[in-house]
């Protein structure tokens, strides 16, 4: 049974694709849509050696932990809060790497800063776009050796090696993010990752896609990311009912007076 592929936007969300490669219906990469137009400056991470995208990552992601913190007193100047305008993003972008849910008295912020990464992007449109329709080829992978397949063959030696080469790189990336990071008053307090972990968590039951290798297959608690959230008060004038609310307290008030 085919399962429509939410968005893969984070290292969790990653992994969480990998392990359902075999269900998912054919992805649509998030990375490639969000180079479609390039970041600004500020957003655009260091390429290169994998201690300079570290640097670069750690860099950049304490900007973004710095808008969230600002966040929350911002939030109430804005009639309509404009996320593109605040976070200086195309608003392509801003769907991609922002989600804002506002709650009855709260307002709750995802920034998937792992998008930000290039190792990142690079893994995430490797997996769309090469490593998933080359599985599907090589499918099935039961009784091999009575079914031998050049497909099969291609993906086990060419296509898989590939993508693993780079989630290797990209785990190493966000954990020496992460580390330089846990000095940072700013990111520890807008750290999402246990509720992004949270997010994925019903596919870790479920099987895994056959023929994977298992360093493809992390436990789910060992996943690094450095997704962002903020949650703070919803203000008093955007909350919903404040008006009703206040009026029941004043004629309560005036009934016992």
């Amino acid at each position: 049974m085919e399962t429509t592929a939410a968005p893969i936007r984070s290292l969790p969300g990653l992994a969480a694709g990998i392990r359902q490669t075999d269900r998912f219906a054919l992805p649509v990469s998030v990375a490639s849509l969000l180079e479609q137009k390039p970041l600004v400056p500020v957003y655009q991470v260091s390429d290169g050696s994998v201690e300079r995208e570290i640097s670069g990552a750690a860099e950049t992601i304490g900007v973004v932990a710095d808008k969230l913190r600002r966040l929350a007193g911002a939030y109430g100047e804005w009639r309509h809060f404009d996320a593109p305008a605040y976070f200086d993003l195309y608003p392509e972008q801003s769907a991609l790497l922002v989600h804002i849910s506002e709650r009855v008295s709260t307002v709750h912020v995802t920034f998937y800063a792992d998008l930000l990464l290039p190792t990142f992007r690079r893994a995430e449109r490797i997996w769309a776009e090469e490593f998933f329709p080359a599985y599907q080829a090589a499918r099935p992978f039961s009784d091999i050796r009575k079914r031998p397949s050049v497909y099969r063959e291609h993906f086990v030696e060419i296509d898989q090696p590939k993508l693993l080469a780079y989630w290797e790189r990209l785990w190493a990336v966000v954990q020496g993010a992460r580390q330089i990071l846990n000095d940072d008053i700013g990111f520890l307090a807008s750290s999402g990752g246990s509720d992004e972990r949270n997010r994925w968590q019903s596919v870790w039951p479920q099987d895994t896609a056959a023929g994977l290798d298992s360093r493809l297959l992390p436990s789910l608690e060992t996943i690094p990311t450095v997704t962002l959230t903020m949650i703070f008060p919803m203000p008093i004038h955007r909350q919903s009912g404040r008006l009703r609310r206040l009026r029941r307290m004043w004629e309560r008030r005036k009934r016992n007076a």
